[in-house]
């Protein structure tokens, strides 16, 4: 196995600029520190700069302009899980800017503020969040097995496919910029749950993760008739388009390497490869 080395980037942030406009001198010293920093006045266009393109902070300035900052950080916490949010907020505006905090954000800048403090702040951050998503190639060798099962319910998808990219991103089989593997995760859990136990809460859904330097193996299973997956209609065809059925099978074919189901239909197994790394390995 190659060790290469991930090419080094200069700290991408992206700023969520709020009603008072209070940073613009912090911004200023960030870009003059070497930080490549965007900025936007819109917590919706943010969203949509962070789905084209991964940035490795996000500071948000309380208040936002067109989203509660709480609910900003909690749709950013669930479409990019390993994204650290920064919230910016004088005293006047404390008590949103701990909703933010409560929300799931990570730390808690006061503005005005000691840039030289801020920026220290912030390279910290950088550092800890790097050191947490470094890939275990490191360790060669090394395996982790996973095994938990979930209750059918809509409220533990979102944290239990979290967990496993996360997985998968420290062991290096996908970079940060392809997190939204989540999707494919996502969708068989929900398939599982739905469709296989009618979101009845007392019957449980089984998940089996196994990852090592090479690939990441997911199986989920649940307790229920199971179906022909072989006959579903091509869900890109224009007649399927909108037919939600079937449609979730097909992100998890697109987004993931193989896709393997038992021949009942109620277990699936899911397999993502490292970059250069392939079946043919086995």
């Amino acid at each position: 196995m190659t060790n290469e080395k991930q090419e080094a980037h200069a700290p991408r942030l992206l700023l969520v600029d709020g009603q008072f406009n209070q940073t613009s001198d912090l911004v200023q010293a960030l870009r003059d520190s070497g930080m490549e920093v965007e900025v936007t006045d819109s917590a919706q266009e943010a969203l949509n700069a962070l789905q084209q393109r991964y940035r490795d902070v996000l500071l948000l300035e309380v208040p936002s302009q067109d989203m509660p900052s709480a609910q900003m950080v909690a749709v950013t916490r669930n479409r990019f899980p390993f994204l650290p949010v920064i919230v910016l907020s004088d005293q006047k505006r404390m008590n949103e800017a701990i909703g933010a905090l409560n929300a799931g954000a990570m730390h808690l800048i006061p503005i005005p503020c000691q840039i030289k403090q801020a920026i220290s702040a912030l390279r910290k951050i950088l550092g800890f969040h790097q050191e947490l998503l470094t890939p275990a190639r490191v360790f060669p060798k090394l395996i982790q097995t996973v095994r938990f099962e979930l209750p059918s319910s809509l409220d533990y998808v979102t944290g239990a496919a979290n967990q496993l990219t996360e997985m998968l991103v420290r062991f290096g089989i996908i970079s940060l910029e392809e997190i939204n593997l989540k999707i494919a995760l996502v969708e068989a859990l929900t398939n599982a749950m739905e469709h296989g136990h009618a979101f009845n809460a007392q019957l449980r859904v089984k998940v089996e993760a196994k990852i090592d330097e090479r690939k990441g193996e997911i199986k989920i299973s649940d307790q229920g008739k199971g179906f022909n997956h072989r006959h579903l209609p091509d869900p890109t065809a224009p007649e399927n388009l909108y037919k939600p059925r079937g449609r979730g099978i097909y992100m998890m074919y697109r987004l993931m390497d193989e896709v393997h189901f038992n021949r009942k239909g109620n277990s699936v197994r899911l397999i993502k490869y490292r970059r250069g790394a392939s079946s043919c390995a086995e």
